[in-house]
């Protein structure tokens, strides 16, 4: 199953548990037999990559898209969407999501520490507070609103995409991987956000989470910090025939 996967290591890779309480899942590296945990990648005909990221054997997301070898940045990671959404290929396996806000607190965390570049999360009143606290420092700008007994958050920062991500090699790549009829719009899409942020955009407007989602797949990926070969392979499936809107978030 896994003699061809290659491990692309990540920071964000959630720590394997300690103690006796959890087996380890049925995913081997070939050699050793030793419990994979990471993100892993192996090469597909016909240009394209399949992906996978583990946590201590068990598959949180497994996917397959086109290769886009140009475009690289460390705010992008497989892990951002499989941790803000608390993402699992068994729902019956273990993961690493300890409670209901477990995914909320790693956004906020991701967001303070440059993991990802917006997101919106939900926290209790003492925590969210800390976290406005720390926000000064690491250029972000956020709008609150209370949730019942919790605050919920929209953040995003205030650096200009240009300076953010290479739009260039981005946009190279989504022409080279997708149709034209497809490629083109969504190359537009990102060529017109170079001089914006994501908190210009998608904060600080009142209907700034309107426009967010209804902005073309490539930027909404791109702005969560999300990989845009699967992004790619997303916006391809939507304009399958039958295809059902995709959304993306948090």
């Amino acid at each position: 199953m896994a003699d061809t996967w290659i491990l692309h290591p990540d920071y964000r890779t959630p720590p394997v548990p300690t103690g006796a309480g959890i087996a380890p899942g049925p995913w081997r590296h070939p050699e050793g037999g030793h419990i994979m945990n990471g993100t892993y990648q192996r090469p597909l005909p016909d240009r394209r990559v399949e992906v996978v990221t583990v946590w201590y054997g068990y598959p949180l997301s497994h996917w397959r898209g086109p290769r886009m070898p140009r475009f690289s940045s460390p705010l992008v990671s497989a892990w951002n969407p499989v941790l803000a959404q608390g993402l699992t290929v068994d729902p019956a396996a273990p993961t690493p999501y300890r409670d209901e806000l477990w995914c909320d607190r790693w956004i906020a965390e991701a967001l303070l520490y440059g993991r990802k570049p917006y997101g919106a999360f939900t926290l209790p009143v003492e925590e969210a507070l800390r976290w406005f606290a720390a926000s000064g420092g690491a250029g972000l700008v956020y709008r609150a609103e209370p949730a019942g007994e919790l605050v919920r958050v929209v953040a995003g920062t205030a650096a200009r995409y240009a300076l953010l991500f290479d739009l260039d090699s981005l946009i190279a790549d989504y022409l080279e991987a997708l149709p034209p009829e497809l490629a083109e719009p969504e190359a537009a899409a990102l060529d017109e956000h170079r001089r914006d942020s994501p908190a210009v955009r998608y904060v600080l407007t009142d209907d700034a989470e309107t426009r967010f989602a209804r902005a073309p797949l490539s930027v909404r990926g791109l702005t969560l910090g999300y990989p845009p070969h699967e992004t790619a392979e997303r916006i391809a499936l939507s304009a399958a025939p039958g295809a059902r809107p995709v959304s993306s978030g948090p």
